[in-house]
């Protein structure tokens, strides 16, 4: 009797193992994936100095162990933060191992606190940089501190992503604070929401950057005549009249779609993602777009549908572009090679597969996203403190890279080897904190 009772058990339990998740399923997994991500010892020193930043202007006690710390948030962020923005002081290595004694001791706090419960940046740059008017203005409270603060993380995440060796994880941290629930229907929400998706394609968390980008494909289907200047500008369609720069964001959503599709593994997420670009490429003909994108898309569609003389003339479209690589170049050659001896299998199942077409977008994507001044944009939207901004970017990729380089216990050695060239003092607090 235990025997089959044992047997049911077992049954049950292969059962739902190997049942097949739900959407709603797996986008939950991808949520947990993304909060574990962001604790990160990438992410910690860049949000250890936006919570110095913002809680050196925070009026209230808060808690217990913030007041703790309420001194040596005044007295950093002091230091990381000149009034001189045009000529900012440079720290020194001895500062850096200051700084980083005061990081690791602080790391509990910054960990587990969330920075939006300080003011916004936009109250402290008034506190510092701003006229006797500006100083004396309230804080930003409820919707709208919630409103000012989602802006901000929109505008970081975007600059901060092109940043080199953290740009990306760091852009990440920024995404995952941003609500484009908060804001109200605009082109901005709009390009929010394709960000955030293409940021989340591009860390492999497929069903959250399928759910950013559904609910953006809806909202452009349901808003065909809104007006996009930003899109226009950004993806450098200026001859582009209002309909066709449309046709032309909303096909960028419809690729990425795709692209997350394709990386799933049930039948209808691929069956989905052809789907997906088949109106990519509509779009894309209907405004006269004519890319690498475009190329490697109609060649996969080929391959797929085994039209392998169309595949061979849009590999070899392909093959001429500026993305590509002389090794991958080669490959297209190889590719051609086999569909011309009636083997398109072994081009999809090679080199030519999904993971080589994500790698063409995203490098179209980052290629796109080089060439916008975000600093121009922003100045032209009369931005308050656009300048102050881009200067506290410039100190946190300075600070975040810096305590990075001292966070190991190897790196502590070199450094005070380093520093004991320059005086026993130098030395003595190097060796304090390895010890």
């Amino acid at each position: 009797m235990k025997s089959k009772i044992l047997t049911v058990i077992l049954f049950i339990f292969f059962s739902c193992s190997t049942e097949e998740k739900t959407d709603r399923e797996l986008l939950e997994i991808d949520k947990k994936v993304l909060l574990k991500s962001l604790d990160s010892y990438k992410i910690t020193p860049y949000k250890f100095g936006k919570i110095l930043l913002r809680a050196s202007v925070e009026k209230d006690t808060i808690s217990a162990e913030f007041n703790s710390y309420r001194k040596d948030i005044n007295r950093l962020s002091k230091k990381l933060m000149s009034h001189n923005i045009k000529n900012p002081e440079k720290l020194s290595l001895l500062d850096y191992i200051s700084l980083y004694r005061d990081y690791k001791n602080m790391e509990s706090f910054i960990m587990k606190t969330d920075e939006d419960m300080f003011p916004p940046l936009l109250d402290v740059f008034n506190v510092i940089y701003g006229d006797s008017i500006s100083k004396k203005r309230a804080y930003y409270k409820g919707k709208e501190k919630q409103l000012i603060e989602n802006l901000e993380h929109t505008i970081l995440s975007a600059i901060v992503i092109l940043s080199k060796d953290l740009g990306k994880e760091i852009s990440l941290y920024e995404c995952s604070k941003t609500n484009p629930d908060l804001l109200q229907d605009s082109e901005l929400k709009t390009l929010l929401q394709f960000f955030r998706g293409f940021l989340f394609f591009e860390k492999k968390l497929y069903y959250l950057s399928e759910n950013e980008i559904t609910k953006n494909i809806n909202w452009l289907n349901e808003n065909q005549n809104i007006d996009l200047p930003y899109t226009r500008s950004m993806f450098q369609w200026g001859n582009l009249e209002n309909r066709k720069t449309h046709l032309g964001i909303h096909s960028l959503n419809h690729l990425f779609r795709g692209f997350n599709r394709l990386m799933m593994n049930r039948e209808i997420d691929e069956e989905r993602a052809l789907k997906d670009f088949e109106i990519f490429l509509n779009d894309s003909k209907e405004i006269g777009l004519n890319n690498e994108i475009i190329n490697s898309i109609e060649a996969y569609l080929y391959l797929k549908k085994e039209k392998n003389e169309k595949a061979i003339i849009a590999l070899t479209k392909l093959k001429s572009g500026k993305l590509l690589s002389s090794k991958d170049k080669k490959r297209i050659d190889e590719s051609i090679s086999y569909l011309k001896s009636r083997e398109p299998e072994n081009v999809l199942n090679g080199f030519y597969d999904k993971y080589f077409l994500s790698k063409i977008a995203t490098k179209y994507m980052f290629s796109k996203l080089n060439e916008v001044d975000w600093k121009t944009i922003m100045k032209k939207q009369k931005v308050p403190h656009t300048e102050e901004m881009f200067a506290v970017i410039d100190k946190f990729k300075e600070m975040t890279n810096n305590l990075n380089k001292y966070s190991t216990t190897e790196t502590l050695k070199e450094v005070g080897g380093d520093v004991k060239e320059k005086g026993k003092e130098f030395f003595n607090k190097a060796k304090d904190l390895i010890n």
